[in-house]
């Protein structure tokens, strides 16, 4: 590690031993997150001690860091007037309620986009009743883009709607337009806003593109993005509805401070919204992220919006449990299935609804939606992986999985891409020829694979691209663009050169993949019962990209009890590598040790657990073949079971 004097630092301050686990846990991940984090890195590096300042600064950043790991406070939180143009942004907001201008937040349909609107729109709709308490019923409006029609970002077409029904319905024309959660690739169409007499202040978190060394941003009245250069904010990751909640934060001092508010909304309150966004975006969860998504997920379980409550109910989540696992695999896919094969405005509608009977109903229709979604996802999937297993040979050898189909519904390729390279431990990216003209492709990232990177090496080719390092999209028109495109990928990784999962790729300097430890500790089976441990894991949550579950590797494991359970949707995933998972009892192998843990598994792409496990498809199988003796096992917590990640026989 470059930074001697900070991993010394930590390790004093976390009690670190040779015997102790747990601490050690903390230890690692706080290491990878601090050498992952460019402004903490700075800030702690063993050139400052050179540069004669002593360890001062760097003590004081090392104790906060700490300190909000251990004990996540609101406190820690960035002051977001340090994103470039935030200052101009809160003065344009407070002109429009003070004058009763017509302001619209225009937001992506996605989870982060869905949530950054329905946040902005209750906190500026509850702000202009406290300043403006006598004004206009409706001067706070929101528009999403229809993800066939209008297609990702902010369009011209979108523009002109949501211009023409505001002029139409309101007393003034729409004069201030933000955008949350999209925006800084859009130059023309910013340009084309500001050509209407409408000032656009963009919110974003993607990528800012570049020409050599220069930036490329839209010409608007100001753009929040930490990831410009010089901007001193100093968490770079933030997903579009933390820099929309960080412009609340801003606002709601810069009023304060003005004397136009006494009393004020209490943002906390929202951070019930917020936390759906940040986990759903799969961000890094350190810093800010988990500051925020440990206040909201307390939020979530103590006393949520009427909306939220009733995306619980029909997730049956009826306890005061629910963890980010829970708001990433059964929460968000409802909202999501709005703006991938319905209309997201049903989903910022019900997020920021008061009214319990409405919400019901809007959760309801959500709900039909899901499951139209996951009926449009299954014949994706299944023709994905029957694809994949077709050219399996060739797709080992390349660093991503490319699919091309004719018809998958473009609001599902995304989550299939997803499933994909978690199943294949591979970025894929999904084209569908849904569109006549154009194919639409969705990519996504595994391990520390940096798909934006890789991909932006082949950007002459696409009619539109952006994204961050999990996840991109693009277009790419049909024909010879589309050809190249793939051929391109083909030649720079041909048949036979060295590949697979977990293999450091490079395509014009940059890294593609790059390993990753299997396990965190060795640890013997009884220490799982250890309530040190059980706490220090409990504590480490929210987890996420950086602050990972815990893995462990345990060794000479016997196998009891396996029964083959079918997933509850069976016509989803038929006749693939993921139809199924396994249930079972592990105990150590020594004889005199028989104390039982109950485990789960499921099944991973060339490793069918029918072969592994040595039993047959029906799960009944004899006392032999159902004891089996392993060398070892990967395993971490995954509700209230062991997930087996991996068998070392």
């Amino acid at each position: 590690m470059e930074n001697k004097y900070a991993y010394e630092y930590l390790k004093e301050r976390l009690a670190l031993n040779s015997g102790n686990t747990a601490a050690s846990l903390i230890l690692k991940r706080m290491v990878s997150q601090l050498n992952f984090d460019p402004f903490l890195s700075e800030t702690v590096s063993d050139e400052k001690l050179l540069q004669g300042d002593g360890t001062h600064e760097i003590d004081e950043a090392l104790n906060g860091f700490i300190e909000n790991y251990l004990n996540p406070s609101l406190k820690f939180l960035s002051d977001p007037f340090l994103i470039s143009g935030m200052e101009k942004a809160v003065g344009r907001i407070t002109k429009a309620i003070l004058d009763d201008e017509s302001i619209c937040i225009y937001g992506d349909y996605d989870v982060d986009g869905i949530t950054s609107t329905s946040f902005l729109v209750s906190f500026l709709r509850e702000l202009r009743k406290i300043i403006k308490p006598g004004g206009p019923d409706s001067c706070i409006f929101y528009k999403l883009p229809d993800r066939i029609k209008d297609g990702y970002g902010l369009g011209i077409e979108p523009i002109d709607e949501i211009s023409g029904f505001i002029n139409k319905n309101a007393e003034k024309p729409l004069s201030l337009l933000i955008t949350v959660d999209l925006g800084i690739t859009n130059t023309a169409e910013a340009a084309y806003a500001a050509s209407k007499n409408i000032d656009v202040i963009i919110c974003d978190h993607h990528e800012v593109p570049v020409n050599g060394e220069e930036e490329i941003l839209p010409q608007c009245f100001a753009v929040l993005n930490p990831k410009r250069k010089g901007d001193r904010f100093p968490f770079k990751f933030l997903p579009g509805v933390g820099i929309a909640f960080n412009l609340g934060i801003a606002l709601r001092k810069h009023l304060v401070m003005e004397g136009l508010i006494t009393s004020y909304p209490n943002l906390k309150d929202y951070l019930d919204i917020v936390c759906l966004g940040i986990i759903a975006d799969i961000v890094p969860m350190y810093g800010d992220n988990r500051t925020l998504t440990y206040y909201g997920l307390k939020i979530l379980n103590e006393n949520p919006r009427p909306g939220i409550r009733e995306l619980k109910r029909i997730c049956g989540l009826h306890f005061d449990n629910i963890n980010e696992s829970d708001v990433a695999w059964k929460i968000a896919p409802k909202i999501n299935a709005a703006g991938r094969v319905g209309n997201p405005a049903i989903a910022v509608e019900l997020l920021t609804q008061n009214d319990r009977k409405t919400a019901y109903d809007l959760a309801q229709e959500m709900e039909s939606l899901n499951r139209k979604r996951q009926m449009l996802e299954d014949v994706c999937f299944n023709e994905a992986v029957n694809i994949i297993e077709e050219k399996k040979k060739i797709e080992e050898k390349a660093p991503i999985i490319i699919i091309k189909g004719d018809s998958w519904h473009p609001g599902v390729i995304g989550i299939v891409s997803s499933k994909l390279a978690d199943f294949m431990q591979k970025p894929v990216l999904i084209l569908t020829g849904y569109k006549n003209e154009v194919y639409i492709g969705s990519a996504r990232s595994c391990g520390d694979a940096d798909i934006y990177a890789f991909l932006k090496n082949y950007e002459a080719f696409f009619a539109k691209f952006g994204g961050h390092k999990m996840a991109c999209g693009l277009t790419v028109r049909k024909g010879k663009d589309a050809e190249n495109f793939i051929s391109a990928v083909t030649e720079d990784f041909p048949a036979g050169e060295n590949g697979g999962a977990g293999t450091g790729y490079t395509a014009a300097g940059r890294s593609v993949s790059e390993s990753k430890p299997a396990y965190d500790e060795e640890i013997n089976l009884g220490l799982l019962s250890d309530d040190e441990l059980s706490g220090v894991i409990k504590r480490m949550s929210p987890y996420g990209p950086l602050n990972e579950q815990p893995r462990f590797l345990i060794r000479n494991i016997t196998l009891l009890d396996i029964s083959r359970k079918e997933f509850r949707n069976k016509n989803s995933k038929k006749n693939n590598f993921s139809n199924c998972y396994f249930t079972l009892n592990i105990k150590e192998s020594s004889e005199n040790k028989n104390a039982k843990h109950k485990a789960m598994m499921f099944n991973r792409h060339n490793k069918p657990l029918e072969n592994m496990l040595k039993i047959n498809g029906s799960g009944e199988t004899g006392e032999n073949k159902n004891k089996i003796d392993v060398n070892g096992i990967v395993v971490e917590f995954y509700n209230g079971y062991l997930k087996i990640l991996n068998l070392i026989s």
